[in-house]
């Protein structure tokens, strides 16, 4: 072998004789197809999902309609036992945090609706103590129908007051008194 003739040496292979075929060529191409056909449809489908709009801002609900109810349960608070008052002011307070916040809690046990609110920065974590005290108390009230003195009703009344006033924005005019 010569190494100035390296391009003499080389010869073309012969085409084998299936490939001579036109529906091999055939076949070729519409694998081809599938093949470029498939890649698209994976890129597709492997997109990023649409980023989502931006939520709508939730309208201020209105106190006004829960503070008259608890207004109206204060002065009818003499003659309701303590498990009725504990289920009322408890759903006057759950409804007014679901109208506000879109939380869903009105159904909810108290851990259920402790956990959903949990992680949420709509509550501060002074309110969500004062919740847990709050929902405790009327837990006991409710299912182990505990005693309570008037000033452990009064209390629950004020403490749904004054969360209300709180995430209102307004400043709490009631009595502040401390639920354990």
């Amino acid at each position: 072998m010569n190494r100035t003739n390296v391009i003499e040496d080389l010869n073309l292979l012969p085409l084998p004789p299936w490939w001579l075929n036109p529906w091999v060529i055939v076949a070729a191409l519409v694998g081809l197809g599938v093949l470029i056909a498939l890649g698209i449809w994976l890129a597709r489908r492997q997109r990023p999902p649409a980023p989502m709009p931006a939520p709508l801002p939730i309208p201020p609900v209105p106190p006004d309609e829960f503070l008259r109810r608890l207004a109206e349960l204060r002065g009818r608070q003499p003659r309701v036992s303590a498990y009725q008052l504990a289920i009322e002011v408890s759903e006057i307070l759950r409804a007014y945090l679901e109208a506000r916040y879109r939380f869903r809690i009105l159904y909810q046990t108290s851990r259920e609706f402790l956990g959903e609110v949990a992680g949420r920065p709509e509550l501060g974590s002074e309110q969500r103590l004062t919740l847990a005290g709050f929902l405790t108390l009327c837990d006991d009230l409710k299912f182990g129908q505990a005693p309570a003195s008037d000033a452990e009703q009064t209390g629950l009344l004020d403490t749904a007051e004054r969360v209300i006033r709180q995430t209102a924005g307004a400043a709490s005019s009631s009595p502040s008194s401390a639920v354990a």
